[in-house]
């Protein structure tokens, strides 16, 4: 106590905010929609796949799919050279 004042605590209402909770990766459709592409034996997974790497690549880690997407670039790349 100083000049007949309480001292201050720290109560709930001075405590830092809790963190959102973390979200989870959402998968990339263009990635599934290249791997689809792939199965259905055209070339153009190929040009779906790397765009979608691009974009995983680029949300660092907003979004999953690069193993589709690359399967999918092979896929797309093995279509064009049949």
């Amino acid at each position: 106590m100083i000049d007949g004042m309480p001292a201050l605590r720290p109560g709930p209402t001075d405590a830092a905010p809790p963190a959102p909770p973390a979200r989870a990766a959402r998968l990339n459709p263009l990635a599934v929609l290249a791997l689809l592409l792939g199965i259905l034996l055209s070339p153009l997974a190929a040009l779906f796949g790397h765009l979608a790497a691009g974009q995983i690549t680029r949300s660092h880690g907003a979004e999953r799919g690069a193993v589709l997407a690359w399967v999918a670039i092979g896929l797309g790349w093995l279509w064009l050279l049949l």
